[in-house]
């Protein structure tokens, strides 16, 4: 069973603030150090692409490419990870980029900016070609999709409801960010359709589960999603994540770790426990690989860092 994911690739900008403003500190002491900006590939589905590329899983992946010379290095980028781009198409847009603004403890404020002729990614029945229906795949959708345009997240809902026809697996990341994308009607129609198809829900903390639930405890909001026959794994940052799969409820810890920048550590998370669950392993101990990943990746520097046994 082939591994497809469908979502965003935009750019992030990784401004080092906290870094940046220690070294301004130091140099009054004089220890002179630098800090620079970064420029990278992201998006939780172009990031857990990536992810599955490196681990050797050769994943297709969908996304609504841009034809502008940001698009064309996000494209090499995921091609040159082992990403299979052949099904994305390219239009006329240009690329969203994702601000990423990281504190003194590694942990980021990320803010969307749509530069002149930009827009955010949208899909449409064209998007999804028939070839792709023809034969069950393990599907991951992120959240992003559900991007306030009603025909986009009509066609992504369809394309999901399709493929769980044909026998298809479908994970869904939550991914809501409903501070910046808010949660009007229509997105929260989607989100109850793409909930309602999926075999797998992802999330992370309340903020994640409550605007989807209307339930502000994520204990309590995440369960109600496993009682309508879905499995939930919630995250919860450091605290343990708790895996909801039927009547049964369980925890597995997190392993503290020292944070150097947590940008992409969910969609780290996303790519290992899908890398686990192709392979068949048991559902924790998919969690327990995906938790471990996820802590090597915060802890080190560079971009989704991944353990040298984990790739190919």
């Amino acid at each position: 069973m082939r591994i497809l994911c469908i979502g965003d690739l935009c750019g992030d900008l990784i401004i080092p603030y906290g870094e940046t403003r220690t070294n301004i500190e130091k140099i009054r002491t004089g220890e002179v150090k630098s800090a620079s900006v970064e420029f990278r590939h992201g998006g939780t589905a172009g990031n857990t692409a990536s992810v599955l590329g490196r681990m050797n899983d050769h994943p297709y992946f969908i996304t609504d490419l841009c034809s502008d010379r940001i698009g064309t290095f996000l494209k090499d980028e995921m091609i040159r990870r082992g990403v299979d781009m052949s099904l994305s198409v390219t239009g006329p847009r240009s690329a969203q980029i994702c601000i990423a603004v990281l504190d003194r403890d590694g942990e980021r404020t990320m803010f969307s900016w749509l530069p002149p002729g930009s827009d955010y990614p949208t899909f449409s029945k064209e998007s999804f070609r028939e070839s792709v229906y023809e034969e069950p795949c393990l599907v991951f959708v992120g959240g992003m999709t559900m991007n306030n345009d009603p025909v986009s997240m009509d066609a992504v809902c369809t394309f999901a409801e399709r493929m769980k026809q044909n026998g298809s697996v479908f994970v869904f990341d939550l991914n809501v960010r409903a501070e910046h994308y808010g949660m009007n009607a229509e997105r929260k129609k989607a989100y109850d359709r793409m909930i309602s198809a999926a075999d797998i829900v992802l999330g992370s903390g309340a903020e994640e589960f409550a605007p989807v639930t209307g339930i502000s405890d994520l204990h309590d909001a995440a369960k109600s999603i496993a009682e309508k026959g879905h499995i939930v794994i919630a995250r919860n940052g450091s605290l343990p994540v708790t895996i909801f799969d039927g009547d049964s409820e369980e925890t597995v810890e997190v392993k503290p770790v020292k944070v150097i920048c947590s940008v992409g550590a969910g969609d780290v998370f996303n790519g290992a426990f899908l890398h686990a669950y192709h392979e068949g392993r048991p559902l924790k101990e998919c969690v327990e690989f995906a938790n471990d990943t996820a802590g090597y990746m915060i802890s080190h520097e560079g971009h989704l860092e991944l353990p040298e046994e984990v790739l190919r």
